[in-house]
């Protein structure tokens, strides 16, 4: 089990931002999105624009590394 926690400045952030972040092109982000890759906070209306999770993608990374380092 892995013991140490990473500061998440924010818990949601547009995909521009995710993508300042990571360094990915837009289109690999909108892509991965609609894959599932990455976790989006759920829209109330369709044409909201997407708020990327990254509280849920810390812990999908955490699990991640835990099931491939134990």
């Amino acid at each position: 089990m892995l013991n140490y926690q990473i500061a998440i400045p924010v818990p949601f952030v547009t995909v521009e931002q995710y993508c300042n972040l990571t360094g990915m092109a837009k289109g690999t982000v909108i892509d991965y999105i609609r894959k599932g890759k990455i976790i989006i906070k759920k829209k109330e209306l369709p044409r909201e624009k997407p708020l990327i999770n990254m509280v849920a993608m810390q812990r999908l990374a955490q699990q991640e590394a835990e099931i491939n380092y134990p």
